[in-house]
């Protein structure tokens, strides 16, 4: 009779582990395909069989989360944090996210805090409170946490997005350009870099633009100087919604860009419809040694316009010069000089 107990107790040992490869099995496979209705099911029905089960409630709310359905998640995480005896790290993450997709944005910060006091330390609660401090206007340490999340293995191209909204919520445009254009370089079919990129761009060049021609006669150049403050005009680009992660969505009102509203000249040497026509014909230019910057530029009904600029001054004597002191090296090409406010 001992031996069949033994025997027994090791049966029913080895059916237990087997079930519990079973439900991670499970658990895998819906997590890998993201059918989260799937995970809902499963941990619905262990809640269903013991409502003492506070992991599997924890696990429900997450699997709420991530399928879009706020307020049952956050029903079942705050029976967790509520009623439970020793909440983990992870609820109060979960937490967060639930109030910050809420737009919760401070209290949602709360949660966050206490995930990391209480020894989570992963990418992905620092991305998340990065997000948070964005939406405060807490820029700085939420450009501290996206590198926190960085040093953490996140993905960069996910950190340097958002690092790129932080500086359009500035109005720091031109950092933004400079932060997603090379992520466009590297993949061009990456639809969130290219929205964002397209909206940096346009607020960058927020003014109606107008074209000198290079001529050589100074009294000409003495007229462009004296009565450009008549000729230029000035029309604001709409804004839409920045699409960078789905929380930055909800920020309102993009502030004022801080750029100096001074106008600047510069060499132009061409215009294309199209991002990929303006870096071929950039790398075709790298070989005259001269500064090529691509600059958008939004021209109302004719789209948006990829100019190739090089040099930057303040007055048009001044690039003049420039194009005089590199004659040689721009003779086989064509350029004029674009104003810029």
């Amino acid at each position: 009779m001992k031996h069949l107990i033994v025997l027994l107790g090791l049966t029913l040992a080895g059916c237990s582990n087997t079930q519990q490869i079973t439900d991670e099995q499970t658990v895998q496979q819906f997590t890998v395909s993201k059918n989260y209705a799937g995970l809902v099911d499963f941990y619905k029905q262990k809640v269903v069989d013991d409502r003492n089960d506070w992991q599997a409630q924890q696990d429900l709310a997450d699997a709420y989360l991530k399928n879009g359905d706020l307020e049952s998640a956050d029903f079942y995480i705050q029976r967790v944090l509520d009623l439970s005896k020793k909440p983990t790290a992870s609820a109060y993450f979960i937490k967060g996210q639930v109030l910050a997709r809420n737009l919760d944005f401070t209290n949602s910060l709360v949660q966050y805090s206490k995930a990391i006091d209480m020894g989570l330390d992963s990418g992905d609660v620092y991305m998340q409170r990065g997000i948070s401090l964005a939406q405060t206007k807490q820029y700085s340490k939420a450009i501290d946490s996206f590198n926190q999340s960085r040093l953490r293995g996140y993905d960069d191209v996910a950190i340097k997005n958002n690092i790129a909204m932080v500086r359009i919520y500035e109005g720091d445009f031109q950092a933004a350009v400079d932060i997603l254009l090379p992520l466009y370089e590297q993949d061009s079919s990456n639809e969130l870099v290219n929205s964002n990129l397209k909206l940096s761009a346009l607020k960058l060049d927020e003014s109606q633009q107008e074209v000198y021609p290079v001529v050589d006669d100074p009294i000409k150049v003495e007229t462009f100087d004296n009565q450009e403050n008549a000729s230029l005009k000035t029309e604001e680009v709409e804004v839409t919604e920045i699409s960078a992660e789905e929380f930055f969505a909800s920020q309102p009102v993009l502030k004022e860009s801080t750029r100096s509203s001074a106008r600047t000249y510069h060499l132009q040497l061409g215009s294309y419809d199209s991002m990929p026509e303006a870096l071929e014909k950039r790398n075709e230019l790298l070989s005259t040694d001269l500064p090529i910057t691509i600059r958008p530029a939004d021209l109302g009904e004719s789209g948006t316009w990829f100019r190739l600029l090089s040099g930057e001054f303040s007055s048009y004597r001044q690039a003049k010069n420039y194009a005089n002191q590199n004659q040689d090296t721009l003779k086989d090409h064509s350029y004029f000089i674009q104003v810029i406010r």
